[in-house]
């Protein structure tokens, strides 16, 4: 039996890690990137808007940088997942996590940071530090990405940027300085790496989720992060006394 589209029913709009569809897919159907023009580039004001990230300006040879632009492939429905955790718990935050029709865009990873602001009850605290593999880059623009969207939101508070101790180290050194979690008053001991160790358990599921349809996949990853989430929940009391 030969199965449509129309078989493909979504049991849940949101209500878990996964984000709700069709408000993301308005927001992408609008989104625009912003993006440094290089020195051979006239631009007014310095920056462009466009359809796709051009190369960053970090010199970094850290091809992470790049890859995460421009990889994806038009032949898949999604190329992958965007999403927000605790960087102290590990917990990922709800309705946060959004697929990647293209390449990790700007567009999907503003619109998950908006949907972390929304559902983590951050907008009681002053400040918080948000942590990102390229944020040297991703950072630059945000709030005229913010500002020109009707979809994303950003509380009134301020915001430390970080960029993760093992990748900070593939970025030129001045990114180290400024953005590295050991030089940011009040981080304390934090390597900014969750996200990594979250990828390596749903990594294992990744197989079988590939050929599923888009209902189908969503309900696994939705399943299996919140069966992370809950682990952490009842294990976080847990500890060794040496």
């Amino acid at each position: 039996m030969v199965g449509t589209t129309q078989d493909d029913v979504w049991l849940t709009a949101g209500e878990g890690v996964m984000t709700e569809r069709t408000a993301y897919a308005a927001h992408l159907a609008v989104a625009k990137e912003t993006t440094e023009v290089s020195a051979d580039t006239p631009a007014a004001g310095g920056i462009v808007l466009t359809g796709y990230q051009q190369k960053d300006s970090c010199d970094s040879g850290f091809r992470a940088i790049e890859a995460a632009h421009m990889s994806g492939s038009k032949q898949n429905d999604v190329n992958g997942i965007v999403a927000h955790a605790c960087a102290r718990h590990g917990c990922f935050c709800p309705s946060s996590m959004v697929n990647l029709p293209l390449g990790e865009r700007q567009a999907s990873v503003d619109y998950s940071k908006s949907k972390a602001f929304e559902t983590t009850n951050v907008k009681k605290i002053r400040k918080i530090m948000d942590i990102y593999d390229i944020m040297c880059q991703h950072f630059k623009k945000i709030g005229l990405r913010f500002e020109l969207s009707d979809f994303l939101n950003m509380p009134d508070f301020k915001v430390e940027k970080a960029i993760g101790q093992f990748h900070v180290h593939g970025h030129k050194d001045v990114c180290y300085f400024r953005f590295s979690t050991a030089f940011i008053p009040g981080a304390g001991q934090v390597d900014g790496e969750v996200m990594e160790t979250l990828w390596a358990i749903l990594n294992r599921i990744s197989w079988g989720a590939r050929t599923t349809t888009l209902a189908h996949r969503a309900e696994i990853l939705d399943d299996h992060a919140n069966d992370s989430n809950w682990k952490k929940l009842t294990n976080i009391g847990g500890c060794f006394i040496l």
